[in-house]
């Protein structure tokens, strides 16, 4: 971590500011909270600065992600315009010279997209060891800091951020719109906030079939099974979205088959990378899907916002804070 850092964190216990004994970056250390006089430990460049009652199943949630992105750590070049298509309208330009938070960065993917946009800093966050898979790949990124921390009670001052968003996160913890309002607690008035979530909306089956089997089934299986599951149901949706949904989009553009345009999104993606999402689905103890109203009302202390379905199964938004 560099000494940069320190202007934006606090403590996540009493919201003091913290400090350390170092000049310009620290690979390995100790952090002390000025309040409180909490010690927090550096290890591998990333300070962990978790409250001292963390919500036990949003760290079971995120052990299950940080077990599933030690795994699936690669990267693939989609990655940019999903990031793009999951917060538009926001592009590139606007990242330029403002300081971004990475709400639930994982194992960095939107980070290194967005540390290419022009700003100032990037801060991502994660509760789980996922955190650093992100830093081996954004440690040759100079605008780019990484901090373990839990979205519900943030290691940040408030008021701080130019720009905010939350991407395939909220959706997967104990309380969504919590999460939410925390991150924008953590947005500079006049700054933006960008959240992507799960939909209810076209995803009724999963809620009704795949999400029982999740919870009570393929959550409990070793992960050497559950992977060998999702390789061949990756295997499967790979094969149907090119010799079935790819062709008939050509000659029968005007008809629509069965989950058509998400089928259609991830179609050309690597099998790696659809053997992930197939995971994803399979692997997390907690997976909320969202109608629009409830996901609106999220937005309600907000200014110009724009609420889209995305891909006809989920909901991005981006809003400005009064």
């Amino acid at each position: 971590m560099k000494r940069i850092l320190l202007d934006y964190i606090a403590c996540p216990d009493c919201a003091a500011d913290i400090e350390g004994d170092f000049e310009t970056e620290l690979e390995e250390g100790e952090l002390r909270c000025t309040g409180c006089k909490r010690t927090f430990g550096v290890h591998n460049g990333v300070p962990t600065l978790l409250p001292s009652q963390a919500n036990q199943a949003a760290l079971q949630v995120a052990a299950e992600f940080g077990e599933q992105w030690q795994r699936y750590n690669h990267e693939i070049e989609e990655y940019r315009q999903q990031f793009l298509d999951w917060i538009a309208p926001v592009e590139p330009s606007f990242f330029e010279d403002k300081v971004v938070l990475d709400g639930g960065c994982g194992k960095g993917r939107h980070i290194l997209a967005s540390a290419e946009f022009g700003p100032k800093l990037v801060i991502g966050v994660d509760l789980g060891e996922a955190i650093y898979v992100a830093r081996e790949a954004t440690r040759d990124h100079e605008n780019v800091e990484l901090v373990r921390g839990d979205l519900l009670r943030l290691p940040f001052k408030d008021n701080i951020f130019d720009y905010a968003y939350s991407v395939g996160v909220l959706h997967h913890l104990p309380d969504p719109r919590g999460g939410f309002k925390s991150v924008v607690g953590k947005v500079k008035q006049g700054g933006h906030m960008s959240a992507w979530v799960y939909g209810y909306e076209n995803n009724e089956w999963i809620v009704s079939y795949v999400n029982p089997i999740r919870k009570h089934v393929t959550n409990r299986l070793p992960r050497p099974i559950l992977r060998g599951i999702s390789w061949v149901l990756a295997t499967f949706l790979k094969g149907v979205t090119q010799g079935l949904y790819k062709p008939w989009n050509k000659f029968f553009p005007g008809s629509r088959l069965f989950y058509q345009d998400y089928l259609l999104y991830i179609a050309d993606f690597p099998h790696r990378e659809i053997e992930t999402i197939v995971y994803d689905q399979l692997n997390p103890e907690i997976a909320y899907y969202l109608k629009k109203e409830v996901f609106e009302e999220w937005f309600d202390d907000m200014e110009d916002t724009r609420i889209e379905w995305h891909n006809r199964n989920s909901w991005r938004g981006l809003a400005r804070k009064p």
